[in-house]
C-alpha cells in the first residue's frame, strides 16, 4: 500500500500545518482544497488514508464521503471544527471510520490515524478461504457466514468480506448478541449511537435498512426483522435458507 496519506481541507493554511506535522511522525501527506483533486487522485494511486475536513465550502465532507464511497474503501477520518453529536453519527452512518475535532491535540489525531490504519491492515491481512473448486459448489452454497467481533468483519459463506461501516458494525454485534432477543429502540440508540432515543428520530431504522441490503438473501425473509412496537429482533445467518424453503407436502 502507497505510505502516503491525503487530507482535504480548504483551509490551506491548517492542512499544510497538518501536513508537516504527519510527515515528522513519519505519514507523509498530500494536500487537496478542492474535492475533484482528491476524487481524481484516488482513482490514480490512492491514498493509505484520507483526512476529510467536514465543512468545504461548496460541498460539505459528508457529500465527498458518499462519492468515495462508491468507488473505494480506503479508510476516511472526518475532521470537523463544529463539535455536533448529529454530524458524528451521520458520517459513521455514511462510511467514516472515525471522527475528530480539528482543535483535538495533534499527538492525539496520530493516534487516531494509526488506530485506523491498524485495523485496516489487520484486516487486510487476515487469510482469506481459498475459494471452491467446481465440484465444491454445493459446498460452498452451503457453507457458514463467518462473524468475528475481534477483527470487526463479517464474510459470506463464500469466503467474501461484507465491508461494513462501523455504526454498520456495531448494530450487527448489538443484535447478535442478544443471541435472537428483540433489542429494544432505547437500547439500540444508547449502545449504537451513543444517544438517547426520540420518536421522531429515524437513524436506526436508517441504519437497519442499509445493512439488511448487505446481508439479506433477496430470495428469503430478511435477517433483520422489525418487533413493534418494541424494536428489532436478528434471527440468524444459518437459519435463513430454512426459513427461505417452502413447506414439505403433507
Amino acid at each position: 500500500m502507497p505510505s502516503r496519506l491525503a487530507i482535504l481541507d480548504d483551509e490551506p493554511a491548517f492542512a499544510e500545518q497538518m501536513a508537516r506535522y504527519l510527515a515528522a511522525h513519519g505519514m507523509p501527506a498530500e494536500v487537496h482544497t478542492h474535492a475533484d483533486s482528491l476524487l481524481a487522485a484516488l482513482t490514480v494511486a490512492p491514498p493509505k488514508l484520507i483526512l476529510l475536513d467536514l465543512l468545504l465550502g461548496t460541498t460539505t465532507g459528508l457529500d465527498v464521503l458518499r462519492r468515495i464511497r462508491n468507488v473505494s474503501d480506503v479508510p476516511c477520518i472526518m475532521l470537523t471544527g463544529v463539535a455536533d453529536h448529529i454530524d458524528r453519527v451521520v458520517g459513521l452512518e455514511s462510511g467514516a471510520d472515525d471522527y475528530i475535532a480539528k482543535d483535538a491535540a495533534p499527538r492525539e489525531i496520530v493516534a487516531r490515524i494509526r488506530a485506523v490504519l491498524r485495523r485496516t491492515e489487520e484486516r487486510a491481512a487476515t487469510p482469506r478461504p481459498a475459494p471452491p473448486a467446481a465440484e465444491g459448489a454445493e459446498v460452498a452454497r452451503a457453507g457458514r457466514w463467518q462473524f468475528s467481533q475481534r477483527r470487526r468483519e463479517l464474510r459470506r459463506p463464500d469466503g467474501s468480506e461484507v465491508a461494513l461501516t462501523t455504526a454498520e458494525f456495531e448494530l450487527l454485534r448489538v443484535l447478535h448478541d442478544a443471541a435472537g432477543a428483540a433489542v429494544s429502540r432505547d437500547d439500540l440508540y444508547a449502545k449504537v449511537l451513543r444517544r438517547a432515543y426520540r420518536a421522531e428520530d429515524r437513524s436506526i431504522d436508517n441504519l437497519v435498512a442499509k445493512l439488511r441490503r448487505k446481508i439479506d438473501d433477496p430470495a428469503g425473509p430478511s435477517r433483520i426483522k422489525a418487533v413493534r412496537p418494541v424494536g428489532y429482533v436478528f434471527t440468524g445467518f444459518d437459519t435463513v435458507a430454512e426459513d427461505a424453503a417452502p413447506p414439505a407436502a403433507p
